[in-house]
């Protein structure tokens, strides 16, 4: 349960994260900002405009507690309205699945399946909301949850997510996006600890 409860808001955040395609750029309403300013609210609008159902990525953990980077690689998925998942498929096979308030973790290696709910851990369950969130477009409920520092443009981004309450400060110290308008290219999420976790995603879906 300890492992799962310290690593699963990292998978939770690349599942939900992830699964963005290219989008077309979109106007901003009436009376919004100019053409030329990129916002929080922009970004993720195009970003539920451009999702994908599935993507493959290569991820690589850097740990103190790894002499070299772990890297694995695998696909995300998800399903409307509240299904995450991530599948490991390389160099061994692990399974995260979201289902509504349900977490289930697969570990055919650790021969172990086992299964949580996020209400039992507060926190958690506002990491999976916040970026349920995206899907919808909802920026003020990422704002709600995350310290939100949008820099570059349209063409060239990135979104730096700091948690705003101590629960999640004891998970995650920072979320740092980047990507090309309604594309994510990489995901950067950084330990109170140190360590970090490094996702590079290839876009066009996956089986």
């Amino acid at each position: 349960m300890i492992r799962i409860s310290r690593f699963l808001p990292l998978s939770v955040l690349l599942l939900a994260g992830n699964v963005a395609g290219v989008a077309g750029e979109s106007s901003p309403p009436r009376g919004g900002p100019p053409s030329n300013v990129w916002t929080v609210e922009q970004l993720v609008t195009s970003l539920k405009e451009g999702r994908e159902p599935s993507v493959l990525f290569e991820e690589a953990t850097y740990s103190s507690l790894l002499t070299e980077p772990l890297i694995v690689r695998g696909v995300l998925r998800f399903m409307p309205p509240s299904t995450l998942e991530k599948e490991v498929r390389e160099p061994y096979r692990e399974r995260y699945l979201i289902e509504g308030d349900r977490v289930t973790f697969e570990s055919e290696r650790k021969h172990v399946k086992k299964t949580i709910s996020l209400e039992d851990y507060p926190a958690l369950r506002n990491f999976v909301e916040a970026f349920r969130a995206s899907f919808t477009g909802d920026a003020a409920q990422l704002k709600q949850i995350y310290e939100t520092t949008l820099g570059g443009n349209r063409r060239q981004w990135t979104l730096l997510l700091r948690p705003h309450d101590s629960a999640g400060k004891s998970m995650v110290d920072s979320i740092l996006f980047s990507g090309s308008e309604g594309r994510i290219a990489t995901i950067t999420i950084r330990a109170p600890d140190g360590d970090r976790s490094v996702m590079t995603l290839s876009g066009g879906g996956a089986p």
